[in-house]
């Protein structure tokens, strides 16, 4: 290599002024040339994906999961080490901080050891919950891009049928310009509808590991299922043992008062009633954790029962829109209707639909956030207010 460089400079050094010159010019040509030449754009995958594979795939692309699982083999590294310090019989007398010190270095490592593991599973949970939420809001604005396709529709047609009145000396220029107005309106929606659903996407194939421009298909259709439970107290408790950050408290306060029979555990000597003053502590930061999930355990399943009662109005004005559409369309089909009718249908019964989808997804994803609300408090989604 080293050989080789030093030929093509020495024949470079040996030409004259004139020929070095040209030599650079046609390399600096070729570099502008290949500069401009235009990559082939990519096409944008469409794999089909169910929420199951989505969320193994979420899981794998995880840094938050990779972080918490390497976080479980760094503090099992430290607490063997510091449990290595306990292979020793002490010759101490038991109030000595060569005797408490190692303990207390252990009790620590072990705790921060045990709750890396509960905090991996808690990261798994999150991204279970964040990668539901977002399959389903790229569905949801695909129902609200189909609500804004009809409702343009109709404005179309209404717009058509205004001017055609306004020409025959039947409408008035105020409402030829009501409907051009809501023509406009009409593609402003859809383009808002639009570049939510390349949001919602964005956000999905983020997550998923995919391109931001693939479209994959997703497979699962939103289904409504009620929630069904026998006790809402058993419910709280449920999440309350589950919780990993209440779990940690509780723990904290059984370290607290083991190391309140030890005045040297810190190095240094800590008065009783220090110590007594640090379980108290850490029976109350237990006691809030306590409290604050288990009124968002609450909290969570009134916002599920909401839900479920809003869809059945929803539901309820699908059937509506529903009849409507059959009407419009018998009386279009037999001649005592208008086109602008069937539109104006097709227009009410596209938004409802688009109404109950999003009344679902929001239920759906609201069920699995009381089942783990940790993984609701924890997720992204929460964190920004969506």
């Amino acid at each position: 290599m080293r050989r080789a460089g030093g030929e093509w400079w020495s024949g470079f050094r040996g030409l004259s002024g004139a020929a070095r010159a040209v030599f650079l010019l046609l390399c600096l040509a070729l570099a502008a040339t290949a500069a401009m030449t235009p990559v082939q754009a990519r096409e944008p995958a469409r794999p089909q994906l169910t929420l199951e594979q989505a969320t193994a795939m979420a899981m794998r692309h995880s840094e938050a999961v990779l972080k918490a699982a390497r976080e479980v083999e760094r503090t099992g590294e430290l607490r063997d080490h510091s449990a290595s310090g306990l292979d020793w019989v002490p010759s101490e007398p038991a109030g000595s901080s060569i005797v408490e010190v190692p303990w207390a270095q252990f009790l620590a490592a072990d705790l921060t050891w045990e709750m890396s593991k509960r905090s991996e599973q808690a990261a798994r949970d999150t991204v279970v919950l964040d990668t539901a939420k977002k399959y389903r809001e790229v569905q949801v604005a695909l129902a609200r891009e189909e609500a804004a396709e009809a409702a343009l529709a109709d404005a179309r047609r209404r717009l058509q049928d205004s001017r055609a009145m306004f020409q025959v000396g039947m409408g008035t220029g105020g409402a030829l310009a009501a409907a051009e107005a809501q023509l406009t309106s009409g593609e402003t929606s859809l383009a808002s509808a639009r570049a939510e659903v390349e949001k919602a996407y964005a956000a999905f194939n983020q997550a998923v590991g995919l391109w931001p421009e693939d479209r994959p298909i997703l497979v699962d259709q939103l289904s409504f299922q009620p929630l069904r439970i026998d006790s809402l107290d058993y419910e709280v408790r449920r999440a309350l043992e589950g919780a990993p950050s209440l779990w940690l408290a509780r723990q904290t306060v059984k370290m607290r008062e083991i190391l309140q029979d030890m005045s040297l555990y810190s190095g240094q000597y800590s008065p009783y009633q220090v110590r007594k003053i640090e379980v108290e502590q850490a029976g109350l930061d237990a006691m809030s954790a306590e409290e604050t999930f288990a009124l968002l355990t609450r909290n969570l399943y009134y916002a599920v029962q909401a839900l479920e009662q809003g869809y059945s109005a929803a539901m309820a004005g699908i059937s509506v829109c529903q009849e409507n559409l059959r009407v419009a369309r018998v009386r279009y089909e037999v001649g005592v209707g208008t086109l602008a009718e069937v539109t104006a249908a097709e227009k009410a019964l596209a938004a409802a639909v688009a109404g109950a989808d999003e009344i679902a997804a929001q239920h759906a994803y609201m069920k699995m956030a009381f089942a783990k609300p940790w993984a609701y408090l924890a997720s992204p989604s929460t964190a920004s207010g969506h």
